[in-house]
């Protein structure tokens, strides 16, 4: 269990570098994000100008070749065309008068720095990974009393959750960053539901710990002699009833996961075509690519790890050696995956600002 120890001090190691190394590359670029506002109008200007905007988008990125305005008219004239790209146009009778809607990116002036970020997410890993490395503790250690030592072989770690609750969301919104998937309320949405899910693992950790108690208890028959209180409950129909609760708690989280990143990707691939229907001479940049891909295989490898030990635990002979065996190969592949997912981020995100003070890609503002 000592290399556990050492791991976590590698962890550190690495993150202090990553925040060296990013603090090194300070940038005071700013994100602008917006609002998408759902604006009603009855002014004929404002629907006019909704139309040519339409029309301008239907045949810039439609690839359908239209025929030109005659005699200097406006787009207006003609029905706004259907098609991939189509604004969207809401009519709403209010009061005896017609409105026309549109929904409209609104900016007011909110704006978010992802070094600030970044460095944050860094300054957390450094801390939380060089606290278990000096509080670590074996778990047959008679001088582990203290609620403040980080013993992995005992079960769940309530702290460990913590540092990637207090990490992940902003990860989720770099990510989005990327490639301009920037509205406030989704950026919200994204980074509250990745929080949630974070503490979820924590919750699904102690049921695991329910589930090994229990199935200790049945095995070794002593389970009426310990819960007098509760005797008329067979230990069988108690550890049925905690692996279900325990699939129910797995199959919430792979799905929030999906949401998750289910968003991140599509969003992603929608904006990489939208450049290329549209005409533009670039594209976006590969490196992006790479980023999202490993980003979203190293945190679906935390649920990979979560559910292979819920698994052992459901389906395999248990003793407390093997418990604590495997609550502590579980924290491994934490620390590993913990460590990993960030300085990719790291190193992508550096690797584009290079790209940027080189002026071979347009600076993300």
């Amino acid at each position: 269990m000592c290399s556990l120890r050492y791991i976590d001090a590698v962890s550190a190691g690495f993150s202090l570098v990553g925040l060296i190394v990013s603090l090194c590359y300070v940038q005071n670029t700013r994100v602008a994000v917006w609002e998408s506002n759902m604006i009603f109008s009855t002014a004929p200007d404002l629907t006019a100008a909704s139309d040519n905007l339409a029309m301008a988008l239907h045949d810039t990125c439609s690839h359908v070749a239209t025929s030109p305005l005659e005699g200097g008219g406006v787009a207006a004239s003609r029905p706004p065309a259907r098609g991939i790209y189509t604004m969207f146009l809401l009519e709403k009778e209010w009061s005896n008068s017609t409105y026309f809607g549109t929904p409209i990116a609104v900016d007011r002036g909110h704006s978010y720095k992802p070094w600030l970020m970044l460095v944050w997410i860094l300054v957390c890993s450094v801390f939380f990974q060089a606290s278990r490395h000096f509080l670590f503790c074996e778990v047959d250690d008679a001088d582990c009393n203290s609620d403040f030592q980080y013993v992995p072989g005992r079960g769940p770690d309530f702290w460990r959750w913590v540092e990637y609750a207090l990490t992940s969301p902003w990860q989720i919104v770099i990510i989005a960053g990327l490639f301009y998937l920037r509205e406030i309320v989704v950026l919200t949405l994204l980074a509250a539901l990745q929080a949630a899910l974070v503490l979820l693992g924590y919750v699904i950790e102690l049921q695991i710990h329910f589930l090994c108690v229990e199935t200790i208890e049945r095995d070794t028959q002593n389970f009426q002699a310990r819960f007098p209180a509760k005797s008329h409950i067979q230990p069988g129909s108690r550890l049925i009833m905690t692996k279900c609760k325990l699939l129910f708690l797995l199959v919430c989280a792979y799905i929030f996961h999906g949401i998750i990143w289910g968003i991140l990707i599509v969003k992603f691939q929608l904006q990489d075509q939208a450049i290329q229907d549209c005409q533009n001479p670039s594209s976006m940049p590969p490196v992006i690519v790479v980023i999202i891909s490993l980003e979203c295989f190293l945190f679906s490898l935390f649920g990979v790890v979560l559910t292979c030990q819920a698994v052992h635990m459901a389906f395999a002979p248990l003793t407390l050696d093997k418990i604590h065996n495997s609550w502590t190969n579980a924290s491994r592949c934490y620390s590993i995956l913990s460590v990993t997912a960030k300085l990719v981020l790291v190193v992508g995100f550096i690797y584009m600002l290079a790209r940027d003070d080189a002026g071979s890609a347009p600076r993300a503002q």
